[in-house]
């Protein structure tokens, strides 16, 4: 299970965007893109910067553990596994900033959080 140590949030007019690192090195990118063709959209990125649009089907975020449900054509595409699990090893303020991001870009999909800030369900 890959871990990450860093977490960092950009937001434009245009989209939003949940970036996942390992040191220097990007694990995964979570990005919802605002308007367009057909409206909002979700997209996961991986290290090589492939990105799959709607990939996923539902999330978790369990403790430490952030997992992402993929559909099997994000999955291949991507190079993950279809049940795609970080380890989020963050500071206290990294995982709180993690935390209220995939609220915000995933929201529509089906989740349950259940960190020590408390429990969330869809």
């Amino acid at each position: 299970m890959p871990r990450v140590d860093r977490a960092d949030f950009r937001e434009t007019d245009d989209e939003s965007t949940l970036i996942l690192s390992a040191g220097s090195l990007h694990v995964v990118l979570i990005r919802l893109r605002y308007g367009g063709r057909w409206g909002e959209t979700d997209e996961v990125i991986n290290s090589a910067g492939d990105v799959a649009t709607g990939a996923v089907s539902s999330w978790t975020l369990i403790g430490q553990v952030l997992t992402l449900e993929l559909d099997r054509r994000a999955a291949a595409r991507l190079g993950f596994p279809r049940d795609y699990r970080v380890r989020l090893d963050l500071t206290p303020e990294a995982f709180s900033l993690a935390r209220a991001s995939l609220l915000e870009i995933l929201y529509a999909e089906c989740f349950v959080v259940d960190t020590p800030e408390g429990r969330v369900t869809s």
